[in-house]
């Protein structure tokens, strides 16, 4: 897993105020604002915007995880807009530190040692971390005439704003970095600790968990005064994910692609994501199924449904939830295609 320390987290201050995430409009896109903290701090809500594009013969709908399904015709739409003008519960979120294996999300206590901020891992409970609070999560509903497999796509993707993440031509400079051998380091490199996931929580599964930026890995020096940033990694720790468990004591464990594990089934880090010329394509690269359409809501009259949930978080395992990455701006396009349902 990347560097578990997370070095220079410090308790009190936030890893990313305002953290941007641009969504681009594809099949079916979201679009939002991201932020991270390593304490109980509150972030301004007004920037997420999520537009969802459903492909033809989709209805779609979003309501706060956990809230009653919609059953008014009129929530059900091919497009939907999703900010704080139209759904209040975007107003509550506020990023607060989180644990977790892309299902179940936790809010470790934290102690501080030389300035390094690092989970209290030897009490008996951590608290539950609240969804659409301390990280993004919402139901999304979707509704057809016709019974489909419903797809996340090869082609969604999650990558950062910025085009040049290194150098002397960084876009979106970070604070630190302006010296030494860290000298051109974009905030947007956080990319590199973004997680998405989609869960239902109704059958106890998890359908996706997702690492979109697994070729960003921020280097640290043992004295932690300099960095630098690999932008073409194609293995190594940051093609697996670290989370923790209950094992007497909280344990971190991790996960990747290859190692056997149930969650290693879902886990995709797309390793194959580079262009002939070098470049990272940040794309899923692995059409992957979220819901299959059923025919079980009685208020639904003659349509077939399904209903998962999506996450959205800044894991503050990762080496690039920093402190110096704050104001790093990401995109995401997520697209939902269909298909005939799969025996």
């Amino acid at each position: 897993m990347k560097n578990s320390t997370a070095p220079n987290r410090k308790t009190g201050r936030m890893i990313a105020k305002n953290l941007i995430v641009l969504f681009t409009v594809a099949l079916a896109a979201f679009y939002g604002i991201q932020a991270w903290f390593t304490d109980k701090q509150s972030s301004d809500a007004d920037g997420i915007n999520i537009e969802c594009h459903a492909p033809d013969g989709i209805e779609i709908a979003v309501v706060k995880h956990g809230d009653p399904a919609p059953t008014d015709d009129a929530a059900y739409k091919n497009t939907i807009e999703l900010n704080s003008e139209n759904y209040s519960f975007i107003d509550d979120i506020k990023m607060t530190e989180v644990s977790s294996d892309g299902y179940t999300f936790y809010k470790p206590p934290l102690k501080q040692e030389n300035g390094v901020a690092s989970p209290i891992l030897d009490v008996d409970d951590w608290d539950l971390a609240d969804s659409s609070v301390h990280y993004l999560s919402f139901d999304l509903y979707v509704r057809s005439k016709s019974k489909f497999d419903i797809y996340l796509d090869s082609k969604s993707k999650i990558s950062p704003n910025a085009k040049n993440l290194t150098g002397e031509n960084a876009d979106n400079k970070s604070d630190f970095g302006e010296s030494g051998d860290s000298k051109g380091i974009s905030r947007d490199c956080v990319t590199g600790a973004v997680r998405f996931s989609v869960a239902n929580y109704n059958t106890k599964e998890t359908k996706l968990l997702w690492i979109p930026a697994p070729n960003i890995f921020l280097n640290v020096n043992s004295d932690t005064t300099k960095y630098s940033v690999s932008t073409d990694k194609r293995s190594g720790e940051s093609y697996s994910h670290g989370y923790y468990v209950k094992n007497g004591k909280w344990v971190k464990t991790s996960v990747s692609a290859d190692d056997g594990s149930p969650l290693s089934q879902v886990l995709v880090a797309n390793s194959k994501g580079f262009t002939d010329n070098g470049d990272y394509t940040y794309e899923l690269g692995a059409k992957k199924k979220i819901m299959t359409l059923e025919k079980k809501d009685a208020t639904q009259d003659s349509k077939y449904t399904g209903m998962v949930t999506c996450n959205m978080w800044v894991d503050g395992e990762d080496a690039e939830a920093r402190l110096a990455l704050v104001n790093g701006k990401f995109k995401a396009n997520l697209v939902l295609s269909k298909g005939d349902v799969q025996q």
